[in-house]
């Protein structure tokens, strides 16, 4: 377990809320990330800003973004 509690949407405030909701319509779940930096709401909104830039801009398909995501995290040995 991490050292902060991921944040449900029954604990953050409507601006924060509307973010979940948008993320459980696109994609059926809220990142845990997203649940972990949902305690600095400014820094979350930047992050979603920078994350929407990097995956859905460019000629690079999103699928094999992730999949590039997905295999730096193996190299690196992340657990996430």
């Amino acid at each position: 377990m991490g050292r902060l509690p991921k944040l449900e949407r029954d604990q953050v405030g409507p601006e924060i809320q509307a973010i979940y909701d948008t993320y459980m319509k696109e994609r059926g779940n809220v990142p845990n990330a997203f649940k972990t930096f949902a305690y600095l709401p400014e820094y979350l909104t930047t992050m979603i800003a920078h994350y929407r830039a990097v995956m859905f801009t460019g000629s690079v398909p999103f699928k094999r973004k992730e999949l590039i995501f997905l295999y730096i995290s193996r190299l690196n040995a992340c657990r996430y």
